[in-house]
């Protein structure tokens, strides 16, 4: 999102291309967790980067003020000591805010450590390491996790 003014809808792709879900299934009623979860998010999202009414964030989401505010609490709770949480949270922000450096190409990578979750890679002169949730969508470390 860089360069651009930060908005329901840049967040509501942000937040969807993160879970890896679809805008109007995040918008539905339906109450499956990762729907739920992704609507958490947007709200805090919403509340963190935008100026806007928690009536306004509902109306989006098709949802009551209170419901975002919820939702938004929900997420800033759990980011304390939930670390999926607070992983998602950070990674989510640093799309929005512009500050995502984006995933290691294969010629960048050094190692992975796939029990302690984390890659190193070289970007410039420096040498990083970084969690793998970082760059992955949860379903793909689910996926790599049952390997």
């Amino acid at each position: 999102m860089n360069n651009k003014k930060i908005n329901f809808d840049g967040i509501m792709d942000v937040v969807c291309r993160y879970y890896n879900l679809k805008k109007e299934d995040v918008l539905t009623k339906r109450r499956y967790q990762e729907l739920v979860t992704a609507r958490h998010m947007f709200c805090n999202m919403c509340r963190m980067y935008t100026r806007s009414t928690t009536i306004s964030i509902g109306k989006y989401i098709q949802r009551d003020h209170a419901s975002v505010i919820f939702g938004s609490n929900k997420i800033n709770s759990l980011y304390d000591f939930d670390k999926e949480t607070r992983v998602d949270r950070d990674a989510i922000s640093e799309v929005i805010l512009g500050k995502d450096m984006g995933a290691p190409s294969s010629s960048e990578v050094i190692d992975i450590n796939w029990r302690a979750e984390t890659i190193t890679f070289t970007r410039g002169d420096e040498i990083l390491t970084e969690k793998i949730n970082k760059f992955l969508s949860r379903n793909q470390v689910k996926a790599f996790n049952s390997l």
